[in-house]
């Protein structure tokens, strides 16, 4: 059946063409293989191509992709020309767009998992009269802009030119337009010279500069109208609301022949190449009369007076697709609008009668709601706030909401809460106020502000306003770190000017309503932060869970503890722990990791102190084992503590050392396990040359390694988290791993490495000391029993065999196996200098000869005679068993491996005499 389901979707993703360019007048596109998953690893592009004078307009009919934050797994992107819109999850469904000019890119990318539907797009060509459009000047002499060839030019003895211009640079010449005659000769130019601003007439030049300069030209539309007449050489401008008239007595000599081409830009009346000379911007509405209009026609002129020779139309141009956009905000825009039946043309003149003028349809809510952001951006009247709150409402009433209309109606909203109070006021009484005559029953939600909310504020910072808003719709807020919990409510939130209130005296009280019932719930009372993991999350520091709450509602009233197991949570039932549990098994880790430090610092400097106790291989790496243990247990106590401070470098550098040293502590039990391997089985076949120091290398060198990689991919792995959160939202601030990967990776995949290695050493050791000592006729079956089961408690803490507790904390079962993860990982260095240091016939030997006094106190010479007996003695199988079954079997075992190595050194030499010589030959003493 596998194979069956990959051959579908093989053949799925092989037929479906996603790279294609369309040009019929309408259709529509899906996402390959919809309406079912997408496949993996998508790279679709769709260039959707329209003629000349229209525009591109789709239609998102059904649309689900993957969800994310600034979709940065599946996303589309659809390019309109002047903008890039990019949409995942849900909330383009229903949306509209347009082209600004005649091309819409869409472009559709997945990553190689989690698939959804897809998405399914409609898409059609739309006539878009030129007035909605602004042209941007060629910049190469490729393409031209240009009049239509139906277009024939008369002879001008006289005429008005009227457009409106934006530039985007500055150039030290620049040509506006140009009429050409049939031999491609300039005949008119307007354009900017190293003499300024001049007019150009058949050989002649008039300067203008005194009239408009260059300056004069910026960034804005600029209405800009020019006129000129041959019998009295007067050339006149109106810009700005002023006529300015010159005489160029020099342009009366001439007349401008008929047949002549228009074109913007162009050569002007220079040499220079047109690619150097063109300005950089836009022309808008340009139009062309045969006759020289005086002051009191251009002060009226409109938007619906035409060209008598050339208009701003399609008819009269020939413009190249990509040259053109469509722009709402061009002074002469006009808007068809679709009521019921019949298409209402709208003029808009001017700002102030744009906001009365704007009719609202779902065809153009998007456009409408744009207009009204952007004239809300600047400082409104009592009158224009009036005036926006009433679009508003028209809008939301009329206009299917999708996820951008409703961001750019919350803009509209926001500008107008932060607009004077005088005009503020205002709008308080656009719409009657609604009062309830009792109070509400069975509320989604409610909120009670404090009346001390405002007392700490300044003048400058008080507010007669406070904003709320309900989300019905919970999609919006999804957090990837949710730690196994789920939102079960609606989500509210209120927002008092544009500043940050906390700390206050007392909580604001906040009642939700369920989503469903839940006879006993875990609640936790939180709060977007959209600071959090740099992409928002939930956060509950500051709120916590009413007593008034009830399963079917829960009250927040909105104004630290960890244990061990959290390092190795591999199941996340860390995060379901109540609280009771939780101040249980933090109280047993601190203890724990206290006890633990002190012992195994004990177990470090009792080798350390005493020379003879460090001479064998065991004892050394027991002495890395024990560092190890020492600093994991001291970064992890501090750990809570820095982690309060609230420095960023600081807790990451406390994550990373508590990273290094809990790997550092797998690694040296992984060596434990292989010493005894080679000690075990390969002792008379085996020697390794610097076999400490290469041990030392392992030990440290590959935890240093993983922790140097994770760091060079990102430090965003280490920070900040929250465990063991209580009914009160109150949880504990840690300094560890945030990446899952890196988790997982590092530190559960590293670890069951290194059990599982230990696992299979522990099996033969056990079958190794049981055949070995079940030979042995001289102990009872019961001291055989308690010998073994000490072996094996021994061998269980050494090769850190109760970490793998962890594996086990899943379901039902969880708490029970955090208990035991906590207690005996807490406790493993207490255990393993119970039954590696304390219990060491050579340590207690040790300790008596100089820590004691009186009768407990050993003298120097009472163990020399033993010690060089034994050192004589061939190694048997007997001697083995003996070794394997001792209380300290590490060190055992490898005493027997450097006794058996010396005895068969063939330049060792030995005592006869039961003294010791000073001459032993020591070949396997080398430290780290």
């Amino acid at each position: 059946h596998v194979t069956c389901l990959l051959a579908v979707a093989q053949s799925c993703q092989s037929s479906v063409s996603c790279n294609v360019v369309l040009t019929d007048s309408q259709g529509s596109l899906t996402s390959p293989c919809y309406p079912n998953d997408y496949p993996p690893s998508q790279a679709c592009k769709w260039t959707i191509q329209a003629p000349t004078g229209f525009i591109v307009q789709i239609t998102f009919l059904d649309f689900e992709l993957e969800e994310a934050h600034g979709c940065i797994y599946d996303r589309i992107v659809v390019s309109t020309g002047t903008s890039d819109a990019k949409f995942c999850g849900l909330t383009p469904n229903g949306l509209t767009l347009n082209s600004s000019g005649n091309v819409m890119e869409i472009s559709f990318n997945s990553d190689f998992s989690v698939q959804k539907k897809g998405f399914h797009i409609s898409y059609k060509q739309v006539a878009v009269a030129l007035r909605n459009q602004k042209v941007t000047m060629p910049k190469s002499s490729k393409n031209v802009v240009r009049v239509a060839n139906s277009v024939s030019i008369p002879v001008l003895t006289a005429f008005t030119v009227c457009f409106e211009i934006a530039r985007t640079a500055q150039k030290s010449t620049e040509t506006i337009f140009t009429l050409s005659d049939a031999d491609g000769t300039s005949i008119l130019a307007f354009e900017k010279t190293d003499r300024g601003m001049e007019l150009f007439i058949d050989g002649s030049y008039c300067s203008v500069n005194d009239l408009l300069t260059s300056s004069d030209i910026t960034s804005s539309m600029t209405p800009i109208c020019l006129t000129w007449t041959k019998s009295t050489g007067l050339v006149a401008v109106y810009f700005g609301g002023q006529y300015r008239a010159k005489t160029c007595a020099a342009s009366q000599f001439y007349t401008l022949p008929s047949g002549g081409i228009l074109q913007l830009a162009g050569k002007g009346s220079s040499s220079v190449s047109v690619d150097d000379q063109n300005l950089d911007g836009f022309m808008y509405n340009f139009r062309l009369w045969d006759y020289a209009m005086p002051y009191s026609e251009l002060s009226a002129l409109t938007c619906d007076v035409e060209g008598n020779v050339i208009d701003w139309d399609h008819r009269f141009w020939t413009i190249p697709g990509s040259y053109m956009q469509t722009d709402s905000t061009l002074s002469c825009s006009e808007y068809m609008v679709s009521v019921l039946i019949h298409i209402a043309h709208i003029t808009l003149k001017s700002k102030p009668n744009l906001i009365i003028l704007i009719l609202n349809s779902p065809e153009n809510a998007m456009e409408v709601a744009v207009q009204l952001a952007d004239i809300t951006n600047n400082e409104l009247s009592k009158e224009e706030v009036t005036q926006v709150v009433f679009k508003v409402n028209e809008l939301v009433n009329i206009a299917k909401i999708n996820a951008t209309l409703a961001s750019t109606v919350v803009t509209i909203i926001s500008n107008v809460m932060i607009s004077s109070e005088a005009a503020q006021k205002e709008s308080s009484e656009t719409y009657v106020p609604i009062d309830f005559e009792s109070e509400a029953q069975n509320a989604l939600a409610v909120v009670t502000l404090p009346p001390t909310l405002l007392q700490n504020l300044s003048n400058s910072h008080r507010v007669s306003r406070i904003n709320f808003m309900f989300f019905s719709k919970t999609g919006l807020f999804q957090d990837r770190q949710s730690n196994g919990m789920s939102l079960n409510s609606y989500v509210v939130a209120s927002s008092i000017g544009n500043f940050t209130i906390k700390n206050l005296q007392d909580p604001v009280k906040i009642e939700i309503a369920h989503l469903e019932y839940q006879r006993d719930p875990k609640r936790l009372c939180v709060f977007w932060d959209f600071s959090l993991q740099n992409e928002g999350g939930w956060n509950s520091e500051g709120c916590e869970v009413s007593p008034e709450s009830n399963s079917n509602r829960t009250v927040c009233l909105c104004n630290h503890l960890t244990h061990f197991g959290i390092l190795m949570d591999i199941s996340g039932a860390s995060a379901l722990i109540d609280e009771k549990n939780n101040r249980v098994l933090t109280f047993i880790t601190y203890i724990g990791c206290g006890i633990s430090a002190i012992f195994s610092a004990a177990t470090l400097l009792t080798y350390i102190a005493f020379e003879k106790l460090r001479r064998d291989y065991p004892s050394k790496i027991l002495m890395n084992l024990s560092t190890s243990l020492l600093f994991l247990n001291m970064v992890f106590l501090l750990d809570g503590w820095l982690a309060s401070y609230d420095i960023e470098g600081l807790c990451v550098t406390v994550a990373v050392f508590l990273h290094f040293f809990l790997l550092t502590s797998f690694t040296w039990m992984g060596l434990e396990s292989i010493h005894m391997y080679i000690a075990l089985v390969k002792v008379f076949n085996t020697y390794i040359r610097r076999y400490i120091l290469k041990f030392c290398l392992v030990g440290w060198g590959v935890p240093a390694s993983i922790v140097g990689i994770v760091l060079a991919v990102g430090k965003n792995s280490y920070g900040k988290n929250y465990y063991g959160k209580g009914e009160n939202g109150q949880g504990t601030e840690f300094c560890w791993i945030h990446s899952p990967v890196v988790f997982y990776v590092t530190c559960v995949g590293y670890f069951s490495m290194i059990f599982l290695m230990n696992v299979a050493m522990f099996i033969v050791v056990m079958i190794q000391i049981c055949g070995r000592n079940g030979k042995r006729s001289n102990r009872t079956l019961r001291e055989e029993i308690l010998r073994n089961l000490r072996s094996v408690v021994s061998l269980t803490f050494l090769l850190g065999m109760t970490w793998g507790f962890a594996f086990f904390a899943w379901g039902p079962v969880s708490l029970a196996f955090m208990y035991l993860f906590s207690i005996f990982n807490s406790l493993q260095g207490l255990f393993i200098f119970v039954f590696h240091c304390a219990l060491k016939e050579n340590v207690q030997n040790q300790w008596r000869r100089y820590l004691c006094c009186g009768k407990f106190r050993l003298a120097d010479n009472s163990d020399w005679s033993k010690t060089a007996t034994n050192n004589t003695k061939k190694v048997s199988s007997d001697n083995l068993g003996k070794s394997l079954s001792s209380s300290s079997f590490g060190s055992t075992t490898a005493n027997w491996t450097s006794k058996a190595k010396a005895t068969l050194n063939p330049f060792a030499r030995h005592s006869n005499t039961g003294k010791h010589k000073s001459n032993d030959v020591e070949c396997i003493d080398q430290s780290c």
